[in-house]
This record gives structure tokens, sequence and C-alpha cells, in this order.
């Protein structure tokens, strides 16, 4: 299905790491006729290493900036869903920027969930580690999930649309983004 010009070029999907971003982005970018791209594939390739060792060989800041550059990247980019990494747009600059280049959708997920979601992938994410680069687990695990989620929430809730999905399927996930991009479009056609 093709949209009309008055839908949005780029949308963005931010949300914490394992909300379902690369779940659904290729789901959503299929119905609206969009390329699906997902923004930490993208700084793999450009980067010529996996996050874990940009993360090891420069820390955080230097994943932080690759990642900065490829998020303006996308502004050259026409009919695309763009999944954000969990930290993408928890920054003042690159949310203002996403917000201006496209619509943005934050997949609200509970720590809960995001933890029962996270255990078996803690091992391959260098923030579900401890000092000594170990995963988390269990309570462990959760505590760190709340806190970070607690300290993204602010830039998480900015986006033009919040969309919960706990206890919602892939398939109503991606119903209730379309529902949200809808709206946004009849809206937008009404006050021409």
């Amino acid at each position: 299905m093709q949209w009309q010009a008055a839908f949005p070029t780029r949308i963005y999907l931010t949300g914490f790491m394992g909300c379902g971003k690369s779940t659904i982005g290729p789901l959503l970018a299929r119905r609206l006729g969009y390329t699906f791209l997902d923004l930490d594939a993208l700084i793999v390739r450009q980067a010529g290493r996996s996050i874990p060792e940009i993360f090891a060989e420069g820390g955080e800041a230097a994943f932080r900036a690759l990642e900065r550059d490829a998020l303006r990247r996308t502004a050259a980019m026409e009919a695309y869903v763009i999944a954000t990494g969990g930290g993408a747009l928890v920054s003042d600059d690159n949310l203002a920027w996403a917000l201006r280049n496209g619509r943005v959708v934050y997949l609200q997920v509970s720590a809960d969930e995001l933890a029962r979601r996270l255990a078996p992938e803690a091992a391959g994410r260098p923030l579900l580690q401890d000092r000594h680069r170990r995963p988390l687990q269990g309570a462990a695990l959760r505590r760190r999930i709340a806190a970070m989620l607690a300290r993204r929430e602010p830039w998480y809730r900015r986006a033009h649309h919040v969309v919960a999905t706990d206890g919602l399927s892939v398939e109503e996930t991606v119903e209730a983004v379309l529902h949200a991009l809808r709206t946004y479009r009849e809206s937008r056609n009404e006050r021409r």
C-alpha cells in the first residue's frame, strides 16, 4: 500500500533495546511500501566492527558519535522506516533533529517485560553487562533496565506518538503504529 505525500517520508522508531523496533520496523515498512533501515546495522557496516567492539575500543562516546553521524545520513532517505538504537534519540540534539526530519514513534514497553525479553541477549549487549563484561541476570538485570529506562523516558515520551506495546502481539503493535500514523495524516489533511 503506497501512502499519499502527506504521510511522513521518514518514520523513526525509538524505545529501549528489546522494545521491538527491529521486529516491527520491517513489517511496518512492508505495509507502507517503504524501505526498512536498522541504524545499528548501518553503523556496524560503516565502522567495519560490531557494536561490542566499538564499545570495547572507544567506549560509549565513540559509539554515540558514529550513531549521530548515521542518523544525520538518513535525511536523504525517502520512504523509510528507521529503527534507531535505544539511546540514539536520548539527546536533545538527536531527538530535535529526528522530530524535524520525520515522525518519531516510541514503542513503550515496561521494565519487567524488557528484562524478560533481554535476558537471553545480555551477553551481546554492553550496557547490560557488569564492569567485568559479564551479562547481568535476574534482579540485577531488571534493576539496570529500570534505571536506564527511567533516565531515557523523558526523551522517549517527546516522540510524536507513544505506542504502549505490553500485551500486544507483533501484528497488533504494527496496527497500533499504523493507527497513530493514520491519525496524524488525517489531522494534517483536515487542516488544509
